[in-house]
């Protein structure tokens, strides 16, 4: 079973909220494989009736969804391909990187590098998201250094026709040993997805148990829950937004599972938690991987 998301674009965790409550009843002696893409195309794989929960449109959600990674929708930085578009229903699938995707590709190409940090900061959103929800995380290859759509396949008369090739690309080993050099793209992603990993690794709460809960969302745009076993619980909270993102502390307590002071194994700092009408504050595209302590 694999896991793919789609929230990035919609910046609204109630629709991913209502499809990933399946998470927790898995078959005995199964796993989930997460990812954020393979080598396949992405399908908008929910039934409708997720979507009018979270009070949307499905047909129109859908559309807004595959428009907006194929670059059509205004001001989208994806740069995807629609993969087996049906004209009779508008149903299709989507084609791209990661990288590409969450506007790497598109970012490279203006000259304020903001824009390249917001697509960083999208990547390691992304990964983080697949890497502690459970399951056994997989890495399709390209996405730890930051592949863009390769467009070598259109002159291959064996490939052209598919545009799945274009995230399926040739390794480029100069690309690569890039991400050993501080500050280059690939470092920084790279780097990043490692410590994510070394984080994963070190934390047992983030094996693959039943123990997750998620935590009401408070804000639109924040998905978070948390993990427990016998040590310490570990809140994990996503900002899908461009904007920085406001959630109560309150969101901390609600389950019962208290914590006084928070250590973000992401970014090293220390959290007090505050009253219920104080906040945390998340950066835009950013996350928390906090442990009570």
């Amino acid at each position: 079973m694999a896991l793919q998301w789609d929230t990035l674009a919609t910046g609204n965790t109630k629709v991913m909220l209502a499809a990933q409550n399946i998470l927790l009843q898995k078959p005995f002696g199964t796993s989930w494989i997460t990812y954020t893409r393979c080598h396949d195309d992405i399908g908008l794989g929910y039934d409708d009736y997720m979507i009018q929960q979270a009070g949307f449109n499905a047909l129109e959600h859908r559309q807004f969804l595959k428009n907006y990674y194929s670059g059509i929708f205004a001001g989208s930085p994806a740069r995807g391909a629609l993969f087996s578009y049906n004209p009779k229903t508008g149903d299709a699938r989507i084609s791209g990187t990661l990288a590409s995707l969450c506007g790497l590709e598109i970012a490279i190409h203006d000259p304020h590098n903001d824009n390249i940090s917001a697509a960083i900061h999208k990547i390691l959103l992304m990964q983080a998201m697949s890497f502690f929800i459970g399951g056994l995380p997989m890495l399709f290859y390209g996405d730890e250094v930051g592949y863009l759509n390769d467009a070598s396949y259109l002159t291959d008369p064996a490939k052209s026709y598919d545009n799945r090739w274009m995230h399926r690309p040739i390794i480029d080993w100069e690309k690569n040993a890039l991400k050993d050099e501080e500050g280059t793209m690939e470092n920084r992603i790279f780097s990043g997805t490692q410590k994510l990993l070394s984080i994963r690794k070190k934390l047992p709460a983030m094996a693959d148990y039943k123990n997750l809960t998620w935590i009401t969302p408070h804000n639109i745009h924040v998905a978070a829950f948390v993990r427990t076993d016998e040590t310490q619980p570990i809140f994990c909270v996503f900002n899908f937004s461009s904007k920085p993102a406001y959630l109560t502390w309150y969101a901390f307590k609600e389950n019962g599972i208290r914590a006084e002071k928070l250590l973000d194994h992401w970014s090293g700092e220390k959290y007090r938690v505050g009253n219920d009408h104080e906040y945390l504050i998340i950066q835009p595209y950013g996350f928390h991987l906090m442990e009570g302590m």
